[in-house]
């Protein structure tokens, strides 16, 4: 008489899916020029918030990227201002940021 051999799902695994393109929305140049100008800039709190906004606005960082940033991970190359990033997972990577970041007054 034959067994059947059962198998745990959690012994089982799917294939991994990877996402290629994202699906979140990117807001226009004008949105976000006012979104930045929406900012109470008059107490600390806003000066802060209006900064991680720009930041993620313009160099399209994740939240947690532009949170765990610090002063050593800005620095220019020539006329180019650069941003290095700490991902999830480990990871990093250098940005270059547009203008509109560095010029947010």
């Amino acid at each position: 008489m034959a067994s059947c051999r059962l198998t745990r799902p959690a012994q089982v695994r799917g294939p991994k899916y990877l996402v290629k393109r994202g699906k979140t929305p990117v807001l226009s140049a004008d949105q976000a020029r006012q979104l930045l100008d929406s900012i109470d800039v008059t107490e600390l709190s806003g000066l802060r918030d209006r900064a991680l906004i720009g930041v993620m606005v313009y160099s399209f960082a994740r939240v947690s990227a532009a949170a765990t940033l610090r002063v050593e991970d800005y620095f220019e190359n020539g006329k180019r201002a650069w941003l290095r990033l700490h991902e999830k997972g480990g990871k990093r990577h250098e940005v270059q940021i547009s203008r509109g970041t560095t010029n947010c007054k």
